[in-house]
């Protein structure tokens, strides 16, 4: 997870659409207006989803909303009027299902985090997610030590109804890969000038950038 620069305006498509008279259904927004909403979200999150940072685009991932549109247990529905708002959607991973991230968060009963309060979670958009988490090289994020209690809040409670430490080991797999090649490159090190390290640590940077679980890997190494 990292931070995120929301592109501003979003689709203006989505003006066409009211919560009061419309639903979000497989049909609305219509696939014109699903179409720019993906275009505006690979602008801002690069193809990797909003959470996790695995691969998130059209036709393998969802559009999240991070206040739930729909009902909580309770029957209430305090988050329908943000249902077509820009400032709410987010590219997730997961088409249809998942056991992480959007689809977990608002799976209800056993299956899913139970009772949450959504202003409680990280939003990418708004906070900066290494300001609240430490990512280990084993893979594990965890809440930064001393965060004063809202704040640890946020990020505890964000671990736990995105149920991101199921990732642990993906993440760890991802950071081994690099690790390493950085072990590679620290072998002949003696043999490069400071400029010519640097470049070479440059590019490792940007291949990480363009791969699944980039913040991680480059909070854990570099």
């Amino acid at each position: 997870m990292r931070k995120l620069q929301r592109p501003i305006p979003g689709p203006i498509c989505l003006s066409n659409y009211n919560h009061n008279y419309h639903r979000w259904t497989s049909k609305k927004p219509n696939t014109n207006c699903r179409n720019a909403i993906w275009n505006n979200l690979q602008a801002m999150q690069g193809g990797f989803c909003v959470y996790c940072e695995s691969v998130a685009i059209k036709g393998n991932g969802h559009i999240e909303h991070f206040f739930h549109k729909g009902q909580k247990p309770d029957g209430t529905t305090p988050y329908i009027h943000l249902t077509f708002d820009w400032t709410n959607l987010f590219g997730c991973c997961g088409l249809r299902t998942g056991n992480t991230c959007g689809h977990y968060k608002d799976r209800e009963g056993n299956e899913g985090p139970g009772s949450y309060n959504a202003n409680n979670l990280i939003k990418p958009d708004v906070d900066d997610p290494k300001e609240y988490f430490n990512f280990l090289d084993t893979g594990v994020i965890e809440p930064k030590p001393g965060l004063p209690l809202d704040m640890q809040v946020k990020a505890t409670e964000t671990l736990r109804v995105l149920k991101l430490d199921l990732l642990n080991g993906a993440r760890k797999t991802q950071i081994d890969i690099f690790k390493k090649e950085l072990l590679e490159l620290e072998k002949i090190s003696d043999q490069l000038d400071d400029e010519t390290l640097q470049q070479a640590i440059d590019s490792m940077k940007v291949v990480v950038k363009s791969q699944e679980y980039q913040t991680a890997v480059l909070e854990a190494l570099f």
